[in-house]
């Protein structure tokens, strides 16, 4: 059986009502056995969201333990892992799809329940580099790009998109600390030719705030290759393509890029999680859920 997104419906509509909640005791909290969530490292996005998470279930009156991760692909592999006592996880939509590809069987044993906006690719090399497209990357030979960590989600996006786009398979990747490598892009010797990231359209995260404070230095570039398409079990896209605005001055837009994104999602064991565990999840998605993914206009 394929994952089922849970329906939201009812999320927007119940987000400012106050519903009641259960009878809140901390000591009856503690006595029970706590729901594990593997996020992501402490202080970015998904760490964020499961702690916002465990916060309103406590409210409720049950708990969530959240526990930090490196990446998408490791929560995957907790929730996959029958020993291991993860029961929920955060992931984006392309590393579930990766990962489902030589675990095929995590497809019967989980549940989407709910979305947590989207994660979208920003590849930034320097501005006289040649590259402003990933058609130009798929053309670039000995190409080098920079991500962060083998474990990342960024490195589960940079592999998923050269599964679809083999001749992107011309990059290789460089694993070091994405600011340092965005000053070695404009620096004499540089150590790569591009930095790739993944974070929500309106994150400004320190490489892409530097792009945008030093735009004769550095540039975004475009991805729109057709061939970045696949689907979920559920027969939704994997990547969707957005452009986004990065930069505007007096309301108008100066800096935007053409790129994809993907969906970040909630997920759950079936096996792990219990029917009361499951009862408190439901109650807090269908009617709490706004409290806990906050939107970028928030």
């Amino acid at each position: 059986m394929n994952p089922v997104i849970r329906n939201s419906v009812f999320a927007a509509v119940f987000a400012t009502l106050s519903l009641p909640t259960a009878d809140v005791d901390s000591a009856d909290i503690e006595q029970q056995q706590p729901i594990l969530i593997s996020s992501g490292l402490e202080g970015r996005g998904y760490w964020g969201v499961a702690t916002r998470l465990s916060e309103v279930a406590a409210e409720l009156g049950f708990a969530v333990k959240v526990e930090e991760s490196v990446g998408s692909l490791r929560n995957l592999q907790r929730l996959d892992d029958p020993d291991d006592p993860v029961g929920l996880a955060l992931t984006q939509a392309d590393a579930l799809q990766y990962y489902l590809q030589d675990h095929p069987g995590l497809a019967d044993k989980m549940e989407i329940l709910e979305y947590v906006g989207q994660e979208c690719v920003f590849i930034i090399t320097r501005s006289k580099s040649g590259i402003s497209s990933d058609r130009d990357l798929q053309q670039a030979e000995g190409h080098r790009i920079a991500i962060h960590s083998p474990d990342s989600g960024v490195n589960v996006t940079y592999e998923y998109m050269k599964l679809l786009e083999p001749e992107l398979a011309s990059t290789r990747a460089v694993y070091m600390h994405t600011e340092e490598a965005m000053e070695s892009l404009v620096g004499s010797e540089p150590q790569v030719d591009s930095v790739m990231l993944v974070h929500r359209p309106k994150d400004r995260s320190p490489e892409t705030q530097l792009a945008l404070d030093r735009p004769t230095e550095y540039r975004f570039v475009s991805i729109d290759d057709g061939d970045l398409n696949d689907k979920l079990p559920t027969g939704e896209a994997v990547y969707a393509p957005l452009d986004i605005v990065l930069l505007r001055v007096d309301g108008e837009a100066r800096v935007s890029v053409n790129t994809i994104c993907t969906k970040g999602l909630l997920v759950a064991s079936n096996d792990k999680l219990s029917p009361q565990q499951r009862r408190h999840l439901d109650q807090l998605v269908d009617y709490h859920w706004m409290r806990v993914y906050v939107t970028d206009s928030q």
